[in-house]
């Protein structure tokens, strides 16, 4: 049990660590390692969240106490802000996020297969009357007949061609897409990896408005993420990125987008771009860790 001293000298170490941390630039020569706000995943398993231990280019595999679980990519991950010490680092020369909506796309797709479903319909109904009536007949109940059947047949086509005419202005007017919402993230950019990471993969977040789609309320903020493999990455050797993740449909104007790096072992990576990236010596990193063994997780203390 440690005592109430140890904690408050802990929050004050980390204060000390912290007031330069959101400097622009930082010195690299003689760092140990750098310390920053980056987040605890998770991937869901049924109706609970294990921590990740590492994801491979098939499975995420989690910690679940008393064994080892793995989930699919698709999985839903969660994150949690806290305090990371690495000893790994990769400058971020550039990153980008795009969106684009796998649903405009579905949308769009039904409504041209119900275009050709209704084509279809009327000219199978436009053929069974045809070979019902018969154009040849003289007599005075058949013309009849046939006069109806015309005029039915004229109908079916008109109602057809009207229904045509609507879906494709439709189309063309983008009423079948949301220019306002997103559901895939397409992640583009350059890492420079200043140490080797094995076994790299990343967690890509997004942090959204929700809004009440009747009266455009915003309800409150919504998170969602997943991981993705990446692959080894060698110190001095530029990665470039392409990364894609689906994941419900947010919108674009209100989300804000992360990138986290991870090891093979599940350990967080410092980026360029961390928040609060802080650089620390040797000695710094040496007292921050035996601080960490004595409280635990400092951001819980």
């Amino acid at each position: 049990m440690i005592s109430g001293l140890e904690k408050i000298k802990a929050v004050v170490f980390v204060i000390a660590l912290l007031e330069f941390a959101f400097a622009d630039s930082f010195e690299q020569e003689d760092v140990g390692g750098y310390l920053f706000f980056g987040t605890a995943p998770s991937a869901i398993d049924g109706e609970s969240h294990f921590p990740i231990l590492k994801v491979d280019g098939r499975r995420i595999h989690i910690d679940k106490g008393i064994e080892i679980g793995k989930v699919p990519l698709k999985s839903f991950v969660r994150t949690d802000t806290e305090l990371i010490l690495s000893e790994r680092f990769a400058d971020v020369l550039e990153i980008d996020f795009n969106t684009s909506s796998v649903e405009n796309l579905k949308r769009i797709s039904e409504a041209v297969a119900e275009m050709h479903r209704q084509a279809f319909q009327s000219a199978t109904e436009v053929s069974r009357l045809s070979t019902n009536a018969d154009p040849t007949s003289e007599t005075v109940g058949l013309a009849t007949h046939n006069s109806d059947v015309a005029d039915e047949i004229d109908e079916i086509v008109q109602d057809n061609a009207d229904f045509q005419h609507g879906m494709q202005e439709g189309l063309d007017s983008g009423a079948f897409e949301s220019s306002q919402r997103a559901d895939l993230i397409v992640v583009t950019g350059t890492l420079d990896p200043v140490t080797d990471i094995p076994g790299a993969y990343c967690v890509v977040v997004v942090n959204h408005d929700v809004i009440n789609p009747y009266n455009m309320n915003v309800l409150g903020r919504a998170s969602f993420a997943r991981a993705r493999y990446l692959g080894d990455m060698v110190a001095g050797k530029l990665v470039e990125l392409s990364v894609k993740v689906s994941l419900s449909e947010f919108h674009k104007s209100t989300a804000e987008f992360e990138f986290h790096l991870f090891d093979e072992d599940g350990k967080q990576v410092a980026l360029s771009n961390s928040r609060g990236l802080k650089a620390l010596n040797a000695e710094e990193v040496a007292t921050f860790k035996e601080l960490e063994l004595k409280t635990g997780s400092l951001d819980r203390s």
